[in-house]
């Protein structure tokens, strides 16, 4: 991550402000109770103050350490035990699989024939992966960065709205009680400490160095779910870096939006409100027929292969008490199949036609 925007962002009046209205919006859903409030208030609230025009700052440039915390925490979760479910994680990862295939098909013909965006922005606007990575591919494929990252942008945040509410609605859950959520910073020892920060510290960079998308967040996670598979860490991130760490990414969320004009997230908004339910249909039908073969209930399948942003998604299986290295593992394996196949197929496809 470049030095001089991180502290250019965080020496901003304007960033104090975004942190303060996000921080609002997370107690305001955590004193109503609602599931993963802490990222969901900040989101909502930091948007709805970007959109009524106050002097907020974007706080992307900050996400990456931030994220970087959520990876080790989701990596913690990897513990000894889940090595012996192997039959149910191959059908979920091959599920997982194709419901990503059919999500990016769907979502390519919805937004090039109903929506009429261009062939380029229509194609890596409706792949299920991540903001950045999509709309850096889609600039340099030639594609409109902009509409690609309102139409990302928007699926994330209408899915992690909808998500935990459904899924709080159904099982009667609550985002207080998971067991990665309840670690005091007293309870960590010397040597937690140092694991946790060494998968942090080490996997960043490693990530970044082997060309991992969002190498922040998925390369601790997968220096730390190593260490923790092995049994050579145990602990997981205090509780209240895991909130702040979730206030940080929903303000980048919320703050996305700012200088952004209301007719084109009004747009934004209706395609997203047809696009989601149609990717979200294609993922529980996959979800049902896959369930008889894993054992596992189609609502347990249908969260690793939700089209929202791995962190996310990781972070709401974290907040309902699901399965979090199943989930975190789907996601992974959605965001890679994307980043490494999106582009390489875009090229073929252009070549044939050209």
């Amino acid at each position: 991550m470049p030095i001089r925007p991180f502290f250019e962002t965080l020496l901003s009046w304007r960033l104090v402000l975004t942190l303060l209205i996000a921080g609002l919006g997370g107690w305001a859903f955590h004193a109503l109770r609602l599931p993963l409030p802490w990222m969901m208030g900040a989101m909502c609230l930091t948007m709805l103050a970007a959109m009524l025009g106050l002097p907020l700052r974007r706080t992307r440039p900050l996400r990456p350490p931030f994220a970087a915390v959520i990876g080790v925490t989701l990596g913690s979760a990897f513990q000894p035990s889940v090595l012996g479910q192997g039959q149910a994680w191959a059908v979920v990862m091959a599920a997982t699989g194709l419901a990503t295939i059919l999500c990016g098909i769907a979502g390519y013909q919805y937004l090039r024939r109903i929506a009429g965006f261009d062939p380029v922005t229509a194609y890596f606007a409706g792949m299920p992966s991540g903001i950045q990575e999509m709309t850096l591919q889609g600039g340099l494929a030639g594609g409109d960065e902009r509409q690609i990252a309102l139409v990302h942008s928007t699926r994330i945040f209408l899915l992690v709205m909808v998500v935990p509410l459904l899924y709080a609605a159904s099982y009667g859950v609550r985002s207080a009680g998971s067991p990665l959520l309840s670690h005091a910073i007293t309870e960590l020892g010397a040597l937690d400490w140092l694991w946790l920060v060494l998968a942090g510290a080490i996997g960043w960079p490693l990530g970044k160095r082997i060309g991992l998308p969002n190498a922040a967040m998925i390369g601790p996670l997968i220096l730390s779910a190593a260490l923790h598979l092995t049994g050579i860490a145990t602990a997981a991130p205090p509780s209240v870096l895991i909130l702040v760490s979730q206030v940080v990414l929903g303000s980048a969320l919320g703050s996305g939006f700012l200088g952004t004009q209301w007719r084109l997230v009004r747009h934004g908004f209706l395609h997203g409100l047809v696009l989601v339910p149609i990717l979200c249909t294609i993922c529980v039908l996959v979800a049902m027929a896959a369930a008889p073969l894993a054992g596992l209930p189609w609502s347990v399948i249908f969260l690793p292969m939700a089209p929202g942003g791995a962190a996310e998604m990781s972070l709401i299986a974290l907040a309902l008490h699901a399965e979090v290295a199943l989930v975190t593992s789907s996601q992974l394996l959605r965001i890679l199949m994307i980043n490494l196949g999106a582009t390489a197929v875009f090229r073929l496809l252009r070549r044939s036609k050209t």
